[in-house]
């Protein structure tokens, strides 16, 4: 199941940016928080960012293969997702604005594609 695949792949690029912002609070010695530290700071809202979309573009993935929407479909549509999740996710580290916005686009376009997919194949 290409769902499982997806949700697998979403965990790990988690963990990796969860493993970031721990190694950072271990350079700053920082328990809670940023400290005023610029580079803890943008891994920790790359670190919060992930996980605030993710969950949804996991459940429409699972959703849509579960009412058997097709691969060829599904397959660039979570692409898209994952694209733009590690473009907004480096765009944070780097500071690029212009990275972040194309990161987002990547990202809302491809959930309100999954949710209107569902939605018409609800309606069928």
């Amino acid at each position: 199941m290409f769902s499982g695949l997806f949700a697998a792949i979403c965990t790990l690029f988690y963990i990796k940016l969860s493993f970031n912002v721990i190694k950072l609070r271990k350079s700053h010695k920082v328990g809670v928080g940023d400290a005023g530290h610029k580079d803890l700071q943008a891994s920790i809202r790359a670190h919060a960012n992930y996980i605030e979309y993710t969950p949804l573009a996991v459940i429409l993935v699972f959703i849509l293969e579960y009412q058997l929407i097709g691969n060829i479909i599904l397959i660039p549509i979570a692409c898209l997702f994952l694209a733009g999740r590690l473009l907004h996710a480096k765009a944070l580290y780097d500071a690029n604005l212009k990275m972040r916005v194309i990161g987002m686009g990547c990202t809302f376009l491809s959930l309100i594609v999954m949710a209107l997919i569902n939605a018409y194949l609800y309606f069928l």
